[in-house]
């Protein structure tokens, strides 16, 4: 737990946490004694601080819940998890469960940010490129034109005259781009922007995956689906995906099964139905959910994969075309020049 007191800890930092309690609960250590165990063998200023707060709230008679709350440093999900595990004596297994869904939290997230940082980062090398390219390497060719006595004309003239506009006006041209790449990040920022990348195939697929782990954590626990579905509902961070659960809850509450429901409202695809229905009938829904939640997860790593797949070759080819054509263009005219002068 490696952050300052008034933030919020981060996913790995709470499943470290909790991973760590549920050991000492598990061995039948008293809370107050576990956490002075981790107080002592905090890492940091920081992780001290807010285990010897925990410490000080537990020894003054608070719950685990009302102690951890204290702190200000948990989210809302874990404190309600934890004083649910508390009153129905599931604290051990509400502890492994919120080390597993924050441990997956981790893992969908990095993968939503290789999808998008990776792109970003070979589409901006292969501009730069492209922009040193004809703002550097141009003119020297022009040069070499020039004090041959000869003039270029078709696609190299044009990029020549491109390249005088690039480099007279370079730093127009830069504030240009770190402005647009502002208004982009803005904008994915915004309300709108939000609800636009949230409405794509992946997003969508991670939210599956995230409703999946939520309903597990909420299962295993010891909540019932209808518990399960108002947290996965407040949690799932998609308002598409947080109005299928409304539909599922809506349809749960006039009398639908959970398995016809939650398929009903296209929550997961057809395939995981026969799981969800076996999961159901076998009351081993909180594992279904899990292999689920998985299932997503890979197919948000595969999406992802795909998509860097096609990406990568697919910009490899534009800059080698590029490339040349800038070369067919400068170096064939030089060549013809050369061998009429020798």
């Amino acid at each position: 737990m490696n952050k300052k007191k008034q933030q919020m800890l981060g996913n790995l930092e709470i499943a470290s946490f909790c991973d760590q309690l549920s050991m000492i609960v598990s061995a039948g250590i008293p809370l107050y004694e576990g956490v002075s165990i981790l107080h002592d063998d905090a890492p940091d200023e920081a992780t001290a601080g807010i285990l010897s707060s925990i410490s000080s709230s537990l020894d003054q008679g608070s719950s685990f819940c009302d102690a951890l709350k204290e702190t200000k440093v948990f989210p809302k999900y874990v404190l309600d998890m934890i004083e649910i595990g508390e009153t129905s004596g599931k604290l051990e297994e509400v502890l492994t469960a919120l080390t597993q869904y924050y441990k997956r939290e981790e893992t969908i997230q990095n993968s939503i940010k290789n999808a998008v940082t990776y792109p970003l980062i070979m589409i901006a090398m292969m501009l730069a490129v492209i922009l040193v390219l004809i703002a550097k390497v141009l003119p020297v060719f022009h040069q070499i034109y020039i004090e041959l006595g000869s003039d270029l004309t078709g696609f190299a003239g044009t990029m020549i005259r491109f390249s005088d506009l690039l480099n007279q006006y370079l730093i127009a041209i830069i504030l240009v781009f770190i402005i647009a790449a502002i208004a982009v990040f803005l904008f994915t920022r915004s309300e709108t922007g939000r609800r636009i990348a949230k409405k794509s195939s992946l997003a969508m697929s991670t939210a599956s995956s995230r409703f999946a782990n939520c309903m597990a954590l909420a299962l295993s626990s010891g909540l019932d689906t209808d518990q399960g579905l108002l947290f996965a509902e407040q949690l799932v961070d998609n308002p598409y995906m947080a109005s299928r659960i409304k539909k599922c809850r809506d349809l749960t509450a006039s009398g639908k099964g959970f398995e016809d429901a939650i398929l009903t409202s296209d929550i997961f695809a057809k395939i995981y139905a026969s799981m969800i229905t076996i999961g159901f009938k076998t009351g081993s829904m909180d594992e279904v959910m899990h292999k689920i939640s998985d299932e997503y997860a890979e197919e948000t790593d595969k999406q992802i994969a795909k998509f860097i797949s096609v990406l990568e070759p697919t910009l490899v080819i534009i800059l080698s075309i590029f490339i040349g054509l800038i070369l067919i263009s400068f170096l064939l005219p030089l060549i013809g020049i050369m061998s009429s002068i020798g």
